[in-house]
């Protein structure tokens, strides 16, 4: 373990495997796992690292991410540190009702732009996502987030299995349950009335900063998806993101993945960090 570390972040957390050299730390549920102490080192540690990442942001908007009441609300939580101690990435979920079913809801995710490029997201995902896909089964697990970056979609649907797996994608229109639950989501976010159920926009979902949460929208590698979304999103727009998990392609996959690994093959692809939230 990095001896960097503050005491206070190891009490209560359980260790993340990660990139060599990096320390991941996930609290689960949070509000029971992590202590007062824990999380203002974290206030101190994140907030200066999400401004850095979201530079549309204010300190404000993170620290009332991190108010107690919302460390409470979260059911996972995975922060890696770099071999500095310096926050490297994070990712954070809730448990949510929403149209009758228990929904995985991806609240936040950053990736320091040093680290961008390195798996590191995806990787982390992994760990506060496949106990919930295991949980649900055998039903499908749908997954929610809100976000107006290409990278997050494309990742999303990447992870469930392709694009017929994601709502809303460009061309397909959504299916009456996942509207139901996109509604429900931007019920649960207080923007119900902004929210579109045709094409799952929130218009002025982040009316809290000037221009959104970046000075420029990151980009994606899918030609397709960014132009979408650049004619699609205003600056402070957002998707209401759904995507399905099957349980058994996912389990199956895993315990490939985790075979691969053991035997020193390594898992045939690699993703791309994004900044998203």
């Amino acid at each position: 373990m990095n001896s960097t570390i503050h005491p206070a972040l190891l009490a209560g957390a359980q260790p993340v495997r990660t990139k060599p050299g990096f320390t991941g730390l996930m609290w689960s549920p949070v509000g029971a796992a992590l202590g007062h102490d824990g999380r203002e080192v974290l206030r101190e540690l994140l907030v200066p690292a999400a401004l850095e990442i979201f530079d549309g942001t204010s300190e404000k908007v993170w620290q009332q991410w991190l108010s107690d009441d919302s460390v409470d609300s979260m059911q996972g939580l995975v922060v890696v540190l770099d071999p500095e101690g310096a926050p490297a990435a994070w990712v954070a979920s809730n448990r949510w009702e929403l149209d009758g079913r228990t929904c995985f809801y991806a609240n936040s995710a950053g990736v320091h732009p040093r680290h961008q490029g390195a798996g590191l997201s995806s990787t982390i995902w992994r760990a506060l996502l496949a106990p919930e896909i295991r949980r649900a089964a055998p039903r499908r697990l749908y997954a929610v987030t809100r976000t107006g970056n290409p990278l997050v979609h494309g990742a999303w649907s990447s992870a469930a299995g392709g694009p017929s797996h994601a709502y809303p994608s460009p061309g397909r229109r959504p299916t009456q349950q996942v509207r139901r639950i996109a509604a429900a989501a931007a019920h649960k976010l207080g923007q119900l009335d902004r929210f579109d159920s045709n094409t799952l926009i929130v218009r002025d979902a982040y009316d809290f900063t000037e221009a959104g949460l970046w000075t420029q929208r990151p980009s994606s590698d899918q030609t397709e998806t960014e132009r979408w979304f650049a004619t699609t999103l205003g600056p402070r727009d957002a998707f209401i993101v759904v995507v399905t998990f099957d349980p058994v392609t996912i389990i199956l996959g895993e315990a490939i993945r985790t075979l691969r690994l053991r035997l020193g093959l390594g898992t045939g692809g690699t993703s791309r960090s994004s900044r998203g939230r």
